[in-house]
C-alpha cells in the first residue's frame, strides 16, 4: 500500500500539470464550485469493496477545506468546497440518480471502477456492472429528447471516471494518496481559479456542451 502511496505521490509531485490526475481533479472541482455555482458532488463507487469511499472522501474533503477564513483569519470571498456524498454502484441508480440526470441542480459526478472482479460471481456479471457505470457517464453527457417531457432529460451534465485495473493493495495505496493529494491541489489553485473565472464570466459565455474527457486510469506501479 505505502509503495502505491508513493508511486502515486511522486506522480503528483513531478508530472507536469496538464497530465497530472490530482491537480486536475482539483481544477475541476474548483471550475464547477467556482466558475458554474455547484455546491455539491456525487461519488459513486462501482464495487462493493469501495463501499466506504464517498464517506472517506468526506470527512477527508469537508474537514481539509471546510472553513469559511483564510490561513491569515481573513473571510473567504469565493465558494469553499463542496458538499461531498455518494454512494454504490446500481443502489444509487435507483435511488439518486433521477436527480442527476432531471433534475434542475447541476451537480458534478465521480465515477469509481475496478476492471478486475473481486468476487467469485461470473465475469459477465461484473462486465454488466461496469457497462451500467459507463452508461451512466454517457447519458449525464449526452442526454436524451422524448415527446413526454417527464421521460426527457437534457444531458451535459458533468461527469469524470476513475478506472482501476484491480483493486489490491498496491492500486488502493494510490487511490488513497490520489484523493488527498487533491485537496491540497485545491486550496494551491483557489485563487487562479477564482480570477480565471471572474475575468471570463465578464468576457465570455462558458460553452453550454464540452467534448467527452478520456476517463482517468489511476496508474498501477510497476512490479
Amino acid at each position: 500500500m505505502l509503495e502505491g502511496a508513493a508511486e502515486m505521490d511522486r506522480h503528483f509531485r513531478l508530472t507536469p500539470l496538464e497530465r497530472n490526475a490530482p491537480a486536475l481533479a482539483a481544477f475541476a472541482d474548483l471550475y464547477y464550485t467556482q466558475a458554474r455555482g455547484c455546491e455539491t458532488r456525487g461519488v459513486f463507487a462501482y464495487d462493493e469493496r469501495l463501499r466506504l469511499l464517498p464517506s472517506y472522501l468526506q470527512q477527508l474533503e469537508m474537514e481539509s477545506n471546510g472553513k469559511s477564513v483564510t490561513a491569515k483569519g481573513q473571510p473567504v470571498e469565493w465558494p469553499t468546497a463542496p458538499i461531498t456524498w455518494g454512494g454504490v454502484g446500481t443502489d444509487a441508480q435507483h435511488a439518486v440518480f433521477q436527480l442527476l440526470h432531471q433534475g434542475t441542480r447541476l451537480v458534478p459526478v465521480e465515477f469509481v471502477g475496478v476492471i478486475e472482479p473481486g468476487d467469485g460471481q461470473a465475469d459477465a456479471h461484473h462486465n454488466q456492472l461496469l457497462l451500467n457505470m459507463f452508461a451512466q457517464g454517457a447519458a449525464l453527457m449526452a442526454g436524451k429528447a422524448h415527446d413526454d417531457l417527464a421521460r426527457a432529460y437534457p444531458g451535459d451534465r458533468p461527469s469524470s471516471t476513475l478506472l482501476l485495473d484491480t483493486l489490491d493493495p498496491r492500486t488502493l495505496g494510490a487511490l488513497l494518496a490520489f484523493t488527498s493529494s487533491a485537496p491540497s491541489s485545491t486550496r494551491c489553485c483557489s485563487a487562479s481559479i477564482r480570477s480565471i473565472s471572474s475575468e471570463s464570466s465578464s468576457a465570455r459565455k462558458w460553452p453550454k456542451r464540452q467534448e467527452p474527457a478520456a476517463a482517468t486510469s489511476i496508474p498501477r506501479p510497476p512490479i
